[in-house]
Order: C-alpha cells, then structure tokens, then sequence
C-alpha cells in the first residue's frame, strides 16, 4: 500500500471510524441477499398461516420490525430478523370501566399477568357464529381466568407449524424456492419466539417470530416503579410479550408471566443521533470480540437508553470517540456494580442472573481497554477486532 492509499488515522475518532467502515458496517451486497430471502419466506408464511387458522386470519393486525435490525444496531451480517406479530382479542382492552376487559396486574417489575374479564371468559357462548372463531382466544385462558402464556405461546407455535406443513419439501424438510434458488426451513423454540431457521449450503438465516399482545398508552404506566414515556416518544401502544419470568416464585405464576415491551419508544430515544449508534455498534463488537457471551445486545442498548435520556440531546452528535470512551467507562461501572437498571422500570436489575465471577472477569478486560486507550489510541484495533481483522492495520502502524 503506497503513502497516498493510506487513510489518515491519527486520532481514536478516525480509527473507530476506520474500523466501522471496514469491519462492524453491515455489507451491502450480503444485506440485499439476506432480506430478499426474508421478505420472500416470511410474508408466504404469513399468508399461509392466515389461511390454515381464522382466528390467526382475523385478528393478526398487525407486523412489526424488532430487535438490533429495527433499531439500526446490527453488526457484521443482517442474518437474523425479529418480528412482533400483534395479535388482537374481541375485547376491549382501553383504561375506562367499560372499556378494559383485561386487568393489568404488576408482578416482578418488568412482567405483568393479564386477567380476564367477564366479557372475555364468556366469548365461547357470547358472540354467535364467531365463538367458532374466537374460542381460540378462550382456550388461552387457565383455570384462574388469567391469559397463561404457555397456552398462548403453544397456539402460535401450532399456527406456524401447520403453515409451514403446507409447503413444498426437500429433504423431508419445508423448502421454498426464492429467484431459482432452494431454501430449506425448519423451526426451533426460543423463549417467546418461534425461530424460522432458513438454510442452504453456506448460508442460514434466523427469523425469530415472537407473537404479543397490545395496550393503548392510556394504561401506561402501570404502577408508579414505571417510568413514563419520555417527552416525543409517545406511539400511542405498547406491547407484552410471552417471555417467561426464570425468576417467578412458582411454576403457575411462570406460566402466567408477560414481558413488557416497548421497542418503539425506546427506538425514538435514540432517534437522529448517528454517532451514538455508532458507539453502541462499538461496544457489541468489544463484546464479540471479547467473547463475553452473556451480555445481551439488549444490556448494551439499555445503558445507552438511561444515559440518552439523561443527556442534552445533542450529546448523540458529539465525535464518536468521546461517545464511546464515556460508554465504555459506563459499562465497566455497570460490571463493576452488577447492575444495569430496566430502562422502564430502575427496580429490575436485567443482569442480575450472571454469574458474579463471569461479571468480574469481564470487568477486568473493559478496564484493561480502558487503560490502554489512556496510553495509546491504536490498542483500540486489538481489543475490537479479531486476529484475522487485525492484519490489515499492521501495515499502518
């Protein structure tokens, strides 16, 4: 490489820059292959799957975008894809007395369970010709009246599986054909998702299918722990989610648990500010990196939520740099501490499950980065990258 091809990385701002371009940017050419093949898969699943069950055909209302894809924050490849497929009950669900057919009751912060009313613990004799239809929501409820989880998350793995038994086989597998290419399909349980895996030779493609349940903001918060929606970011629902609460104190109360969810407002919250997504970017390539394997994409885009919302916001716009290394510092406190509050509810301590001595060790290779950026801005290359990521920056330095 000759003088004049040589980018000029003469600060940790330029270098961080450098190492997005090269090595955290998704590819362009392997984005376009990835949704192609997911726009094509998904939507014919969805299609079928409202011609194999009427109530999935009615009350399916709506689809939407999850997850670091959604959100801007994907690294690396675009081959996983989250999707909350809202799923509506003949009930209403508003704040008023006449209005809520479904109590709201607060559990561990950050979990509701969803009791049901008279109106909907009599659909299967109340509304004529389509209780044939409705009784599916019916059959979600448990002996105490409450919406159980389990059962809900059990209908839509069935819906998906019947649908996907429709389709064309190869290899006693489900397979579509996307632009004269073979795509086998197979399904996996995953929490609250049912996971579409999508493969061919040297390719494979996760599409994690999480159906939820939706409330008008009207019944937002749900208990004064809550935090309210900030200033800007009101979208007029938010969603619950079949994820388990591991930490319920019986299995009934587990099956009963519902995850709260609200991706698009925190989505706004990090809105037009480009080079803090760039560090959050940043910080889960450390991580992979790093190999700290039990910190979830979602623990590193909480610590950015808390601090955006506590920062003027024109603190998105400042260098990436500075973001990163203010983060950075963050994380290690956050480590140090054993604790990264829930965005929406500061009771919650998300990594509370981790092993102490997994969140010590990592704490001791964040500060070592830390201490090495102090003394050289170039030790940035070796904690983000790997081995083989490395090699070109060698030539540099």
């Amino acid at each position: 490489m000759s003088r004049s091809e040589r980018p000029n990385l003469s600060n940790l701002n330029a270098l961080l820059g450098d190492i997005l371009a090269r090595c955290v940017t998704l590819r362009k050419d392997d984005s376009k292959l990835y949704y192609n093949v997911f726009t094509n898969i998904f939507y014919r699943l969805h299609a079928t799957m409202k011609t194999v069950d009427e109530y999935y055909n009615r009350y399916s209302s709506d689809i939407r975008f999850a997850g670091s894809h959604y959100d801007r924050l994907r690294i690396n490849r675009l081959d996983e894809f989250d999707m909350d497929i809202v799923i509506g009950v003949p009930v209403n669900t508003g704040r008023g007395i006449n209005e809520n057919d479904i109590e709201i009751e607060q559990t561990y912060p950050g979990f509701v369970q969803l009791r049901a009313g008279r109106q909907y613990q009599n659909i299967s004799i109340r509304d004529g010709t389509d209780c044939v239809i409705n009784r599916a929501a019916h059959s979600w409820l448990d002996a105490g009246n409450y919406i159980s989880r389990a059962k809900f998350t059990s209908w839509f793995r069935h819906v998906v599986d019947r649908a996907l038994n429709t389709f064309p086989r190869q290899d006693n597998s489900p397979a579509l054909d996307v632009d004269g290419v073979l795509y086998n399909i197979r399904l996996s349980a995953s929490g609250p998702a049912c996971t579409l895996i999508i493969e061919r030779p040297s390719f494979r493609l996760d599409v994690d299918l999480v159906p939820a349940l939706k409330f008008p903001e009207t019944r937002w918060p749900i208990g004064r722990n809550y935090r309210s929606i900030p200033l800007g970011c009101s979208k007029g629902y938010w969603l619950v989610v079949p994820k388990p609460n591991k930490e319920g104190q019986c299995a009934y109360i587990e099956k009963r648990s519902w995850r709260i969810s609200l991706h698009e407002q925190e989505r706004c919250l990090l809105h037009d500010s480009n080079n803090l997504r760039q560090a959050v970017r940043l910080l889960k390539k450390f991580r992979d990196t790093q190999k700290m394997k039990k910190i979830a994409s979602y623990y590193i885009k909480t610590l950015f939520l808390l601090e955006a919302n506590e920062r003027d916001p024109r603190w998105g716009r400042e260098n990436v740099a500075i973001i990163f290394e203010q983060m950075l510092r963050k994380f290690h406190s956050a480590l140090i501490n054993k604790n990264i509050p829930y965005f929406w509810n500061r009771q919650q301590n998300i990594i509370r499950h981790i092993d102490n001595i997994v969140l010590d060790a990592y704490a001791l290779k964040v500060n070592k980065f830390i201490q090495d950026l102090q003394s050289d801005y170039r030790s940035a290359v070796k904690y983000l990258l790997t081995p083989p990521e490395q090699n070109y920056y060698l030539y540099l330095y």
